[in-house]
């Protein structure tokens, strides 16, 4: 009984760093939606404001969490924390189809906002596009540690491959029924499906390189729709 609770114990607290790394996404969001928190104005347009200082008061948490992981279980960390992606596996084949595949399926999802919103490509749009590079790396590379890496590299060797990549699909999803895009049950589904994907790719590839390439790409058609909506008007 007692080594059942040891192991338990162990499986969790991966889970619970990168939960936690999660949540406090949501806290600080919710803290600078409400005025708790003061927010770095660059812009006229305070949804400009908030996504910046979001994404910069979450990254040093992400670097928080790696340090956790890493006292953890420093040597599955070294093991998953690099790039890989050009080794010599299957996601040179795969990685590319999903890539340009889920960035197609985003596009296709973003279009409907961006259409209906009047949202246009103009200098405005251009101005911003610096802005929507920096934001879509930062919140995928928080998001891909959070998710991803904390639950690989934590739960390599205590659990089954398929069952680490239900578990980053699943705390990769729920957030996204609140406050994700896509949100809702469809936010979930569809999140869920390419967390548990991204996670496959960080367990086969022994590295980050694929899942940040391709949640960059998602992240860089979702923010630049909202570039384009805010240059519209």
């Amino acid at each position: 009984m007692e080594k059942i609770i040891s192991k338990a114990g162990h499986i969790s607290i991966p889970v619970v760093i990168g939960s936690g790394g999660l949540l406090s996404m949501w806290l600080i969001a919710y803290l600078l939606q409400n005025g708790m928190l003061p927010l770095w104005v660059i812009s006229q347009h305070k949804i400009v404001n908030f996504t910046l200082t979001m994404q910069i008061m979450v990254l040093p948490i992400s670097f928080i969490a790696l340090a956790l992981l890493y006292i953890y279980n420093r040597e599955s960390f070294k093991k998953f924390f690099r790039i890989a992606i050009d080794k010599e596996n299957n996601w040179n084949f795969y990685g590319p189809i999903m890539a340009v595949a889920f960035t197609i399926g985003t596009l296709l999802l973003m279009s409907v906002d961006v259409m209906s919103q009047n949202g246009s490509i103009n200098n405005s749009f251009f101005a911003m596009m610096p802005l929507v590079l920096f934001v879509s790396a930062t919140n995928a590379w928080s998001e891909e540690i959070f998710s991803r890496f904390v639950i690989v590299a934590g739960l390599d060797g205590k659990l089954k491959p398929v069952t680490i990549c239900w578990i980053s699909g699943v705390i990769f999803g729920i957030p996204h029924y609140f406050f994700g895009t896509p949100s809702g049950l469809f936010g979930v589904v569809m999140s869920g499906m390419l967390g548990w994907l991204l996670a496959k790719s960080v367990i086969e590839t022994r590295g980050l390189g694929w899942a940040l390439f391709i949640h960059f790409l998602q992240d860089v058609v979702i923010f630049g729709s909202g570039a384009m909506i805010i240059a519209g008007h």
